[in-house]
């Protein structure tokens, strides 16, 4: 009989800031920061992005889409300047940046940055980290709250 209970080790640790979903050697850790989340329209906000698979063997791509608030524009020059730090590719879609990584022992750090073009009180999109070839291996950063005057 099943109790509607997820089993401990399908749970994730997720908090603000960093999730690690715990398992066996393609266990994934996502941190995404972001420098403020109060500023006027047109500022820059950086986030700095940690993303890692646990227990690393080397094989296979990871897709890290972080969230952005509504509105936001992503900075093109900061993205090419996150290229070569396990990041091979990235998308700017709606709402998100998608980077492709390549893992390396210890993960990949990098940041990019964004701007707000109209004033908001509002969540950004969650971030996830997942495997490539595998998407049920993955980690979720709780939406982050911006307000943006």
């Amino acid at each position: 009989m099943r109790t509607g209970k997820i089993p401990a080790s399908t749970q994730s640790q997720a908090t603000q800031d960093e999730n690690l979903k715990p398992g066996d050697t393609r266990s994934l850790r996502l941190k995404v920061n972001f420098d403020r989340q109060h500023a006027n329209i047109g500022d820059a906000i950086v986030c700095r992005v940690e993303a890692e698979r646990i227990g690393f063997r080397g094989y296979g791509m990871m897709m890290a889409e972080i969230g952005l608030p509504p509105g936001a524009e992503a900075d093109r020059e900061s993205l090419e300047k996150a290229m070569g730090n396990g990041v091979d590719g990235y998308e700017v879609q709606p709402g998100r940046v998608v980077f492709y990584l390549w893992p390396q022992a210890g993960g990949a750090a990098f940041e990019f940055a964004f701007r707000p073009r109209s004033a908001i009180n509002a969540l950004s999109a969650p971030s996830s980290l997942y495997d490539y070839y595998n998407p049920e291996a993955n980690a979720e950063v709780f939406p982050v709250r911006f307000a943006v005057q």
